[in-house]
């Protein structure tokens, strides 16, 4: 056996649907554990889709462990190469898009042109799929070739549907590319030059192995970005964008259990009841909305920003050499200048042996005062 059998022969086959069946495996694994614990739509396709690329490479890595591939294994593994296409694509269709009935016909309608015309060739020459039948026999090249065409056609339909409404639209062309550049080496290699055209063997062995890391990632960043969704959601508001209370209180407790020089600024915006009334909530929250923008952008980089409940929003400073009560100051100013509503704020300052309940209840009686005794002002706790 010369070196070049290792890579064209069956070896090469062996090892590149082994390799193909490790980053799958580990993609099922992946989306299976994802399916269980979130139970989405796209989670089970996704599943779905692997669980037969593994049957498929499994298929190929049993058929490359004969002498003499049989044409019913070599045909339903083809199949199943069209329909693991097709709902693979689905699923990544189904990461970036909410589907409904239409996208799930038009999934079964491939799926069943697929499957008819599988019935269909059966049908007309039942000899070709004699158990016994050679898998690369010319009669059956010939009549295979209609469901490698469909695979084509296939492929250009995922450029055309699926790949404008995703967003990793590069590297998913890329994928598709390297299908089409496979597709074309396998059929070549097939039909023009009858397995003998070994730059072609070598293509089709192992530009699997390429085309499936590339969905690995693709696959893996999409999950990625999911779960830092579902994550963000969890810890900050849906209206404003700021962190929600639960968590701003948490990362006071966390400076303040480390006994860090750090301070609370409590805003409310003043006459904000009166505005919902008057001018309705859609107003209403495009003001929240400009308010919590002008805090964020004054303590960018040196605290965060919560929105403690209603029109209340607050500040945590957490860099040293920065006074609160002049970035209130900065805060309070800018709302007047610059939106149609005034802002009342307190400031506390930590000092040892304070609770971070108890600092932000400090800041929350400054602005009391700020209510109280004019709005549109900034007091400072002081620390009684």
């Amino acid at each position: 056996m010369t070196p070049i059998d290792y890579i064209t022969g069956p070896i090469g086959l062996m090892f590149s649907n082994s390799c193909i069946l490790i980053i799958v495996l580990l993609i099922f694994i992946m989306s299976l554990r994802l399916f269980l614990d979130r139970r989405k739509k796209a989670y089970f396709t996704l599943t779905l889709s692997l669980l037969i690329v593994l049957i498929y490479h499994g298929l190929n890595l049993f058929t490359s462990l004969q002498s003499v591939p049989m044409i019913g294994t070599a045909y339903t593994g083809h199949l199943l190469q069209v329909i693991a296409f097709i709902v693979m694509n689905a699923a990544i269709f189904q990461l970036y898009n909410k589907t409904g009935n239409r996208e799930f016909v038009l999934v079964m309608f491939f799926i069943g042109s697929a499957i008819a015309l599988s019935f269909a060739h059966f049908h007309w020459n039942p000899s070709l799929f004699a158990l016994n039948s050679p898998a690369y026999s010319p009669l059956y090249a010939i009549h295979n070739i209609w469901l490698e065409l469909y695979l084509f056609m296939l492929i250009f339909v995922c450029f055309y549907l699926i790949s404008p409404y995703i967003g990793q639209n590069g590297k998913y062309q890329f994928s598709l590319t390297v299908y089409f550049v496979l597709q074309t080496a396998h059929m070549s290699n097939v039909y023009l030059f009858d397995h003998h055209q070994l730059g072609l063997t070598v293509v089709e062995n192992f530009m699997p192995i390429l085309y499936y890391a590339i969905m690995f990632f693709m696959l893996f960043d999409r999950v990625v970005e999911l779960l830092q969704a579902v994550y963000r959601s969890s810890i900050t508001d849906g209206l404003t964008g700021l962190y929600n209370r639960k968590f701003f209180f948490g990362r006071v407790s966390q400076y303040v259990n480390g006994d860090y020089k750090v301070s609370v600024i409590f805003g409310d915006i003043d006459n904000f009841k009166k505005l919902n009334d008057t001018q309705g909530h859609h107003r209403a929250d495009g003001v929240l909305k400009q308010v919590a923008e002008i805090m964020t952008e004054e303590t960018q980089g040196i605290g965060l920003v919560g929105r403690y409940g209603g029109e209340e929003l607050v500040a945590l400073i957490t860099q040293p050499g920065f006074k609160a009560e002049h970035i209130a100051e900065a805060i309070r100013s800018r709302v007047e200048a610059e939106s149609i509503v005034t802002i009342s704020m307190g400031c506390s300052k930590y000092k040892k042996g304070l609770t971070a309940e108890e600092l932000v209840k400090q800041a929350d009686q400054a602005m009391y005062i700020s209510k109280t005794t004019g709005k549109n002002k900034v007091s400072v706790h002081n620390g009684r």
